[in-house]
């Protein structure tokens, strides 16, 4: 039993680990930097490996792995790649800097006037889908209370019921028209989004 926990263990801390007892053996830190910056990674990322590196009795080459940073950089600040980002919803990142900001930026706010439209698109479809299912919850209640009614003799248990079917009433009235200017809000959010996704 002590031997598969150590075992999940290690196999936790490994997966925990940026990078390997091999690869900072084999020290190609200007392929590991190209990596990094291609993915949009920071060169700051570096530190860790170094600890890591370190713990194991071994060195890094900042020199290296800045080198092919900066070349992984120049494959990774582009408007495609900026657009990609945003439109993921990921936070903006300070890796494209001086020449190569504008057009990854440029793309990045694109993508995220695509993802905050695509968001809020998706949050008054579910809005209206839960809106509509507690309507008919309520025409379902005011529907079982009616059918009650002309079976019951008591007059207290009567009136109880039609002020019940009152209140329920009055909160489906109030429903309905929320649902009314949120299928409006809908539509202005389908036809925003639609005009962005036109813009590229």
């Amino acid at each position: 039993m002590k031997q598969g926990v150590l075992s999940i263990a290690v196999l936790v801390l490994a997966g925990c680990s940026s990078i390997s007892p091999q690869e900072c053996q084999v020290g190609d830190w200007f392929a590991i930097g190209k990596t990094d910056g291609q993915q949009g990674i920071a060169s700051s990322k570096f530190r860790s490996y170094q600890k890591e590196c370190a713990e194991h009795g071994l060195s890094s080459d900042f020199s290296a792995y800045e080198r092919g940073h900066a070349e992984g950089v120049l494959l990774y600040c582009t408007y495609d790649a900026g657009r990609e980002l945003g439109q993921s919803g990921g936070a903006y990142n300070k890796v494209c800097t001086g020449a190569l900001e504008p057009q990854f930026r440029l793309g990045y706010d694109r993508g995220r006037l695509w993802y905050q439209a695509e968001s809020a698109l998706q949050n008054l479809q579910k809005t209206l889908q839960q809106n509509s299912r507690t309507i008919d919850q309520l025409e379902q209640r005011i529907d079982d209370n009616t059918q009650e009614l002309s079976s019951i003799k008591d007059k207290q248990q009567k009136q109880q019921l039609l002020d019940e079917n009152r209140n329920l009433q009055q909160e489906l009235r109030q429903l309905n028209q929320m649902q009314g200017q949120l299928q409006r809000d809908l539509k202005q959010a389908e036809l925003q989004f639609s005009l962005i996704q036109q813009g590229g």
